[in-house]
């Protein structure tokens, strides 16, 4: 059993790799982002920081898999910077969540592949230290809300990803 956790773990971990990837394609190389992918680290790694600091406690694995994206990704010096900083604003909770989340879904709505990627991430990331207590939970619930998604799509996806909710 304990093989098939860590295994199931990690797995979710480089899900979350491949989801971001896809989304992030276009902000690689020696420039600096435009608006558009700047928008896209800001919310990405922003949220990323606002799920793993939900529970009031940044996991290596959560800050692991943040830190795993951006040398994935190859982004470059300055959407780097821009990564860490959404990051760090979001476990600090200076970032109005809704916000930046109707900044996104303004361009990538409910429904869409970029929509579903995001959530997809946040869940994984949340989950990604083996568990999803009570506080991780309501905080996917808000953002599922913020992104438009049908709040049934939360349970779905951890029923999907075999994600138990610790309450």
């Amino acid at each position: 059993m304990g093989a098939d956790t860590a295994t199931g773990k990690f797995d979710g971990i480089r899900g979350a790799m491949r989801d971001i990837k896809l989304l992030l394609t276009d902000v690689v190389g020696g420039g600096k982002p435009d608006a558009g992918q700047q928008l896209i680290l800001e919310v990405f790694f922003g949220m990323m920081g606002y799920v793993a600091k939900s529970d009031r406690l940044v996991t290596s694995h959560e800050s692991q898999a943040a830190n795993l994206v951006m040398d994935e990704t190859d982004l470059s010096l300055a959407a780097r910077a821009i990564a860490m900083e959404a990051f760090e604003r979001g476990m600090r909770r200076e970032i109005d969540a809704p916000t930046l989340l109707q900044r996104f879904t303004a361009s990538h709505p409910g429904g869409s592949a970029e929509n579903d990627r995001l959530h997809n991430v946040l869940l994984r990331l949340a989950a990604a230290d083996g568990k999803l207590d009570r506080r991780e939970y309501e905080a996917m619930a808000e953002i599922t809300r913020h992104l438009g998604q049908p709040a049934e799509s939360l349970d779905s996806r951890l029923a999907l990803h075999k994600i138990a909710v610790k309450r």
